[in-house]
């Protein structure tokens, strides 16, 4: 992502979402808000896309990325929902995230949303005036290579002595393992216990980081990757318990058993993995 400039990876996982709503493939997945928060040359796209219903909204090169964002949404959704009752939900690297407007439960939580400076203020101009499920929202800016994390929550107000929701979504994967340890490192130690973190992370292919032409064209490179036991001892020494770690196969059995869909058609992120972990 450039200094300056909104990151074009959360608009595209948004454009991503916006197309599957129209066409949903994956039980429990929907996001009819994510249209709404994108720029203009994003929803002649999507509208473009509608016209052709009922055939695939999506590209034809991008149809198995497309699902994949289907089956990442519906997966956090579900890991949100299962967490409730708790007083606040904060997104780290928030991006176009709808999920304040259209999750519900979320009538007595105060989101925050984390994310880069120029990213937040797009994404403030298109959701101003939208009317929320959540308690309240609260924006705070920052740039996760460089701010202090926890100076960042404080300010914005998050109370270190209620449950906290961590949702830290398309983020990891961008990060040094290093930076990765601080932030999680960082979060427990603002967290009571049964505080819950969700995070997607870039798991390894045949033991090596996967790479990806297109992420990095788009100024945004994978920096990191990991396997099971090699994620499981991180989250251990940062002050977590694993208690999910799941990927495409695991998602494809519980939500979409007759999809057919492979690693070809997905890319990189067939290697892309959701964690889950209790204080």
């Amino acid at each position: 992502m450039k200094n300056q400039q909104a990151s074009q990876a959360a608009q595209f996982a948004a454009y991503n979402r916006a197309l599957g709503n129209l066409s949903p493939v994956v039980r429990g997945f929907s996001d009819p808000i994510a249209e709404q928060f994108l720029p203009e040359q994003w929803k002649r796209r999507i509208e473009k896309a509608r016209n052709r219903l009922p055939a695939s909204p999506y590209p034809f090169w991008s149809r198995g990325m497309g699902v994949c964002h289907q089956f990442r949404t519906a997966v956090l959704d579900n890991a949100i929902e299962s967490a409730l009752p708790f007083s606040q939900l904060v997104i780290l690297g928030a991006g176009f995230d709808c999920r304040a407007w259209r999750l519900p439960g979320l009538e007595h939580t105060t989101v925050f949303e984390m994310d880069h400076p120029a990213t937040q203020a797009l994404k403030k101009r298109e959701a101003q005036n939208r009317k929320t499920n959540a308690g309240q929202i609260r924006f705070a800016a920052m740039d996760f290579t460089t701010d202090h994390l926890p100076t960042r929550l404080d300010e914005r107000g998050v109370k270190r002595n209620e449950k906290t929701f961590w949702l830290w979504e398309a983020v990891a994967m961008y990060l040094t393992p290093g930076e990765i340890a601080a932030t999680l490192a960082s979060i427990a130690g603002l967290s009571t216990p049964e505080s819950v973190i969700a995070f997607t992370y870039m798991g390894k292919r045949n033991g090596k980081v996967p790479r990806s032409i297109f992420l990095s064209l788009l100024g945004e490179p994978v920096r990191s990757g990991f396997d099971h036991s090699e994620i499981s001892e991180l989250v251990h020494e940062t002050g977590w318990t694993l208690v999910e770690d799941t990927g495409i196969e695991n998602w494809k059995h519980s939500l979409a058993p007759n999809l057919q869909l492979t690693r070809r058609d997905v890319g990189i992120q067939w290697n892309e993995r959701v964690a889950v972990a209790i204080k």
